[in-house]
């Protein structure tokens, strides 16, 4: 991304409030672990930038304002993702499954599963037109079916949120990355939204992740200097 891309106007987000922030910060645990590093970082970081005054100055947001936007956006598209999941559940289990039809073959021959028409099409050569026709019924009786119940349980449209949520978050995150910090704790807030993206359950052991985990803990927790236990 050019320099002249760093202000690039941001998806318009609400950026969650929470007033339990500062509480949470201060009964964090005392010794960062392999297992905590991420969450109690983006809590430390989290009382730091809401604390800070807002800047008069004109130009692009600094790394604090888009890491900030990012996380709630982060926050939001993990807690849509748990939505969808479970919605897709549910709707699977009102519709024993995804629409398809069991189509009888020939003598001897286990029936053929299909779940488009396309594939239905591609069985003409070895079963008769009678039952692919009562196939074609069938699937499209139970894509109806799935529709209707897709529309009143509403997993399309949590999925199409997911998707929007992952867009706008990418975009922020990207944003944190190239943008320039003004201070050790923005450094903290670049290496935090890096490994939340590429290690977010903190197992790669090859380097360089536990080179920057180690740093990550050392630029939040400065007078811990040990390496993140496990």
């Amino acid at each position: 991304m050019a320099d002249s891309e760093n202000s690039r106007t941001l998806p318009e987000i609400s950026i969650e409030k929470n007033n339990s922030t500062r509480h949470k910060a201060e009964d964090a645990p005392n010794i960062i672990t392999r297992r905590n590093l991420l969450s109690h970082t983006a809590q430390i970081l989290q009382q730091r930038f809401t604390d800070m005054a807002p800047r008069t100055e004109r130009g692009p947001a600094p790394v604090r304002e888009i890491w900030l936007r990012w996380w709630s956006l982060h926050q939001q598209h993990l807690r849509q993702s748990r939505r969808v999941r479970t919605l897709r559940d549910r709707l699977l289990a009102d519709l024993d499954g995804y629409p398809s039809v069991a189509i009888d073959g020939l003598e001897g021959e286990p029936p053929q599963i299909a779940t488009t028409y396309a594939e239905i099409r591609h069985l003409s050569s070895r079963i008769d037109a009678g039952r692919l026709d009562a196939a074609r019924s069938t699937l499209r009786q139970r894509r109806q079916a799935w529709k209707k119940a897709d529309a009143r349980i509403g997993y399309s449209a949590a999925v199409r949120g997911e998707r929007d949520l992952d867009r706008s978050a990418g975009i922020s995150a990207n944003v944190v990355l190239l943008m320039p910090p003004s201070s050790l704790m923005e450094v903290a807030a670049k290496l935090h939204c890096l490994l939340v993206l590429h290690d977010p359950r903190l197992i790669h052991g090859h380097e360089p992740w536990p080179q920057l985990r180690r740093m990550l803990k050392e630029l939040v927790e400065p007078r811990q200097r040990s390496g993140c236990g496990r």
